[in-house]
């Protein structure tokens, strides 16, 4: 279900630049549908926590000629857009982050274009593109190895061998 913009605003009522924050969201729903906005409690590294909204799923990204879902999880602080999203790959059960340049092993996301982030010139829009094309080159996720028993059938050809001694009964 697709939220409309009262229920974004209703949700965003404690943000400084709430109906800024609700224009961007409903254009990067519109274009990546599979991005949806959830409220959350988010951790600071001093322990402090704030209830913030995010947008969480996937992003289409081509990767060798193969377009990859990869998960993203945009934290948006509530002094949005004046200060950039805090930005994070969320592998699923079936993958491992792989640190790069513009990955930690958190999970975390560092880009030059958050770094140099400056509204208007900065959007959500223009920081998904820049991960679609960075996380083209170097995919911050990959596929864990399924590990898969395949043992031959065990067939059972008669009483099993004890090893050891074997005793004359005669």
């Amino acid at each position: 279900m697709a939220l409309t913009e009262s229920q974004l605003k209703k949700m965003l009522g404690k943000y400084k630049y709430r109906d800024l924050t609700v224009q961007e969201t409903i254009n990067v729903i519109t274009q990546y549908k599979d991005l949806k906005p959830v409220m959350d409690g988010y951790v600071f590294n001093d322990g402090s926590s704030r209830e913030l909204m995010s947008l969480t799923g996937t992003i289409p990204v081509i990767y060798r000629g193969n377009t990859y879902n990869i998960p993203i999880c945009l934290w948006l602080l509530d002094t949005y857009p004046f200060n950039p999203p805090i930005c994070f790959v969320k592998p699923t059960s079936s993958m491992t982050i792989k640190t790069g340049k513009h990955v930690d092993a958190n999970g975390k996301i560092y880009l030059p274009y958050l770094h140099e982030w400056k509204h208007p010139q900065s959007d959500l829009i223009g920081l998904i593109q820049v991960m679609i094309v960075v996380f083209g080159e170097e995919p911050p996720v990959f596929s864990r190895p399924t590990i898969s028993a395949s043992y031959p059938p065990y067939q059972a050809t008669g009483p099993p061998n004890r090893g050891g001694m074997v005793v004359d009964m005669t």
